[in-house]
């Protein structure tokens, strides 16, 4: 479909409203956990307004193409509110119904912990995305003939986590479906108070790629958003060494990167095994002369220095969980929230607490003062499995919110915040990038596994903040010396690609993967134990280091294999083109560069030759990619 998309969601007297392509208007309800609120709604002003005992609601819109509803406690004692849905159209809203079997639907997890993501069937399983996903910030349902509906939410945004989901007919999901948009609350509000939801917006009249392309540039336009910076390039210690860092260690892969690139890689941050302890974010006795020495080095190299923290969660075993006992978030039933990671049991600290906020503050000015300009914050999510707080009234998405405010306060405006463990509504406004895809390893099932997290989040790019795709890893076999990794654990590849499975990357593997980041268009953090890559390693990260303008993959609802096959990244100079092959076998090359707007020879992105006939199939797990210059298309 080529027209241009118009807003879908209306507001009146009845209540909600969606007009769709493929139905008649479908009229929606309000419901405040689970209960559908009766109505009737009445103007006040600019506002529909509704009584739902001990609750008043406003629908306004802050902007204007998206409704806000506002819920305002008016009895005289506190009250919960868990789960809000606003928007909900049940199957029976739409005529005629919306068939399963015609649809896809866009799944987005809400944070790179999400790593289910990407384009399915609606209410069918595909591979690691479950059979009712939902979605979070946006949701997108297309029909086979093109035709879609787009929910999402916009700035400026409230105190609940949203979900987009299918609501469905039948128990096996296979009848009519609806739609509905949840907003999850959990907290107590108080006589008076007011709590405020996401606006949310509709837009319809064109297929997938067109409304989340308009979806992305109205978040673009919001005056919330962190001014652009250019997407990061540098190197990471974590894929490579994980916690067994060292000093030695850091200085040597910097050494190797200027050796290898030159000034390209200016970020050297230092990962997990710098601390003494999670709770203790002081160096261990493998960095002895500090990180503020650390952080002079790279300095004095031309570089910029960057840290990773894990500042909400403590080590059970660390001083200040027996100092502070009363700093720490707590289960439903009131007692103590641990879980058990890879580094130890943990707690997680209540940041609703002026306390630990203050902890929180003085940890990132240390670590600003220390001369670190880069700040990757990760696990913040896990603080959400626990269900009590001190302070009550604190939404879910407002939870973490607090904490990066607190972080950007601290760092200052021009340092590089990365969030790495949060969900995105919560930081949107004080980051400067996200984590777009779950960990990456150098097997392919990992690849696989991050194709739909990029797939799904391509509209963010640029619009919302700079993307961070995990490492780029390229080293195996092929490219590298041995050691490629630690020692592990060796099995077979399963059949959804395998996790830490299989094994390690081949050349054309590599390739893949390193084309898949730079289809991104976000920040390029490399992850390779530099001095061990051999001159075909290098020569593929040297072709990918300079990020490009971000690809959309056009195939995102289309694509007859899972995952997108065709990506095509359009930039001032030039356009790259790229097929995949996500396959164990040989799959066909289906690209009509007249479709796509291409003319001319295309040039092989690798090797620079021209291709003056395309391949008719790509062996497994391969990709074409193919640079088409402006100087170079017909008259």
């Amino acid at each position: 479909m080529t027209d241009a998309p118009v807003v879908a969601l209306g507001f009146d007297s009845a209540g909600p409203i969606l007009t769709v392509p493929f139905a008649a208007a479908a009229r929606g309800q309000v419901l405040l956990d689970g209960t559908a609120v009766e109505g009737p709604w009445r103007r006040s002003g600019e506002s529909w307004v509704c009584d739902a005992a001990p609750w008043s609601l406003a629908v306004d819109r802050p902007t204007a193409d998206a409704w806000r509803l506002v819920l305002s406690n008016r009895s005289d004692r506190p009250q919960r509110l868990g789960t809000v849905t606003f928007p909900h159209f049940a199957p029976t809203a739409f005529t005629p119904r919306l068939s399963s079997a015609d649809f896809r639907e866009l799944i987005s997890g809400g944070s790179f912990g999400s790593i289910a993501s990407g384009v399915k069937g609606v209410g069918r399983r595909q591979g690691n995305i479950d059979f009712r996903a939902s979605s979070n910030m946006i949701g997108v349902y297309q029909r086979d003939d093109g035709a879609a509906v787009l929910l999402g939410i916009l700035p400026p945004l409230g105190g609940g986590l949203t979900e987009f989901a299918a609501v469905h007919s039948e128990p096996h999901l296979e009848g009519d479906f609806g739609i509905e948009v949840r907003h999850d609350l959990q907290c107590l509000v108080q006589p008076g108070q007011s709590v405020s939801l996401s606006p949310v917006i509709g837009l319809a009249q064109a297929d997938g790629i067109a409304l989340m392309t308009a979806l992305g540039r109205r978040w673009a336009a919001s005056p919330e958003r962190r001014p652009r910076r250019p997407p990061m390039v540098g190197w990471n210690s974590w894929d490579y060494a994980a916690g067994a860092v060292t000093r030695a260690q850091m200085d040597r892969n910097l050494a190797a990167g200027q050796t290898l690139f030159g000034k390209a890689l200016r970020v050297h941050c230092i990962d997990e095994g710098w601390e003494a302890q999670w709770g203790t974010w002081q160096p261990n006795g493998k960095f002895p002369e500090g990180l503020a020495d650390y952080a002079r080095h790279v300095k004095a190299a031309g570089g910029r220095p960057g840290v990773w923290t894990a500042p909400l969660l403590v080590n059970t075993y660390n001083p200040l969980f027996y100092d502070h006992p009363e700093w720490f978030a707590s289960r439903a039933d009131g007692q103590l929230q641990t879980d058990s990671f890879s580094y130890g049991p943990m707690a997680y600290l209540d940041v609703t607490l002026p306390a630990v906020q203050d902890h929180l503050r003085k940890l990132f000015q240390r670590l600003r003062q220390d001369g670190f300009e880069y700040f990757k914050v990760d696990f913040c999510h896990c603080i959400l499995k626990a269900a009590r707080f001190a302070d009550p009234s604190v939404p879910r998405a407002e939870l973490i919110r607090i904490v990066f405010r607190i972080i950007r306060e601290a760092i200052g405006p021009d340092a590089y915040l990365l969030g790495c463990g949060a969900p995105y509504e919560s930081v949107f406004g004080s980051v400067d990038a996200v984590r777009s895809t779950g960990d990456i390893h150098i097997y392919w099932g990992h690849v696989v596994t991050n194709v739909g997290a990029i797939a799904a989040r391509w509209w963010m790019q640029d619009n919302l903040w700079n993307c961070d795709p995990d490492f780029l890893v390229v080293r195996g076999p092929d490219t590298a010396r041995a050691p490629w990794f630690k020692r592990r654990v060796v099995a077979p590849a399963g059949p959804d690609g395998g996790w830490m499975a299989g094994r390690e990357f081949n050349e054309a593997e590599a390739r893949v993967y390193a084309l898949l980041v730079h289809l991104s268009g976000g920040d390029v953090i490399l992850g390779d134990q530099l001095e061990l890559l051999e001159t075909r390693g290098v020569e593929i990260l040297r072709r990918v280091l300079k990020p490009r303008p971000r690809a959309v993959p056009v195939d995102l609802f289309t694509s007859e294999q899972d995952p997108p096959r065709l990506w095509i990244s359009r930039g001032p100079e030039d356009t790259l083109v790229v097929v995949f092959n996500w396959t164990d076998k040989p799959a066909r090359v289906d690209l009509d560069p007249a479709e796509h707007g291409l003319r001319g020879t295309p040039r092989d992105f690798w090797t620079g030759a021209a291709v003056t006939a395309l391949p008719t199939r790509l062996a497994r797990r391969s990709a074409l990619a193919l640079l088409y210059r402006p100087d170079q298309a017909a008259p």
